[in-house]
């Protein structure tokens, strides 16, 4: 046979026969195929470790995005409960000042009716006895209460009638 210096088999070739190992002869084959089956083993129990972990770290990831969003909506709630509240009670005060604002403009308005009921009553009764013989009650505010005249939106038409009767008959 050829020899070849880039095989380890000269070495093999010592003792009563030197034909113990061949060119293209594989003795380790099984050796080899045995350590190649526990490397691709070792290998994919390497794999299915970092895939585990890799799950792992992305339901860690889940979680931790999960906690945030739910922390972040219970925040936004908060503050939304405080918004809506401070709206709630700012349009109660808005609206209790507008209530008081109409009180006040209603009694302004009651008053003012009730000094013009007064100021014309005084005219027709100086129209009507111009030297102090006066027809009318004496306390023009509880006659007016009496007859509820304040709550009419009309003009007492009675006491203008009775001062053009009091001019007609002059």
């Amino acid at each position: 046979t050829k020899e070849r210096l880039d095989t380890k088999h000269p070495e093999d070739r010592k003792g009563i026969s030197g034909c113990r190992m061949f060119d293209g002869e594989d003795l380790e084959y099984h050796n080899r195929v045995k350590m190649q089956m526990m490397q691709q083993k070792d290998w994919v129990e390497q794999q299915k470790r970092e895939k585990k972990i890799a799950c792992q770290m992305e339901k860690e990831e889940e979680m931790a995005y999960a906690k945030q969003t739910l922390e972040l909506n219970r925040m936004r709630g908060m503050l939304e409960d405080e918004n809506n509240k401070k709206r709630r009670d700012m349009l109660k005060a808005m609206q209790e000042e507008n209530q008081r604002l109409a009180k006040e403009k209603k009694d302004r308005e009651k008053r003012e009716k009730l000094e013009e009921l007064e100021s014309d009553y005084q005219e027709i009764a100086f129209a009507m006895d111009p030297y102090g013989n006066n027809p009318m009650p004496e306390n023009y505010q509880e006659y007016a209460k009496s007859k509820q005249i304040f709550h009419k939106p009309q003009k007492l038409f009675h006491f203008v009638i009775y001062q053009k009767l009091f001019i007609q008959m002059n």
